[in-house]
């Protein structure tokens, strides 16, 4: 496939549950808001009605985003990746890693494809796009990787692989 992005089966999942949410429950809600402010007054100066109009256009925009993404996906399933990481135990996508940078305490990150960072999430997802991820692919634990952040670099160190 062109432009294949890798993606793990709880970030493909969540892809497909927002998918049924915007399709079964969201795109309804918000057709039905549109009915009703249709009904109320001059179109020109409902704001319920442009509200409305904005949301649906919203909803149809993310929904074609998600279907687009999930037919460009490669799902690297987790029972794999964690077999060869057994063998190496080496930073590889779908890596639960403990790192330390210069100067700062220990933190934990996962490795997921650029599609899954969320910055809500409590966990820290770092993309195979980070400048982290360049840092710290294909090391073990105690390994130094530099990272170049805007024009300095900083050492990574791996304390820990899951």
């Amino acid at each position: 496939m062109e432009n294949t992005k890798k993606i793990s089966r709880e970030g493909y999942e969540k892809l497909i549950n927002e998918l049924k949410d915007l399709k079964q429950v969201k795109l309804p809600e918000t057709l039905k808001q549109l009915a009703e402010a249709k009904e109320m007054w001059d179109l020109s100066e409902n704001f319920d009605y442009k509200s409305a109009l904005e949301d649906k256009d919203f909803i149809n925009s993310r929904m074609k985003e998600i279907e687009e993404l999930i037919d460009n996906v490669e799902i690297v399933d987790d029972s794999t990746e964690k077999e060869k990481k057994k063998s190496g135990k080496i930073v590889e996508f779908g890596s639960k890693v403990t790192i330390q940078t210069e100067d700062d305490k220990p933190y934990k990150v996962t490795i997921v494809g650029s599609w899954e960072v969320n910055a809500i999430d409590e966990e820290i997802l770092i993309s195979l796009d980070s400048p982290i991820w360049q840092a710290i692919r294909g090391k073990s634990v105690w390994e130094i990787g530099k990272m170049r952040l805007n024009n300095t670099r900083k050492d990574v160190k791996i304390l820990e692989i899951k």
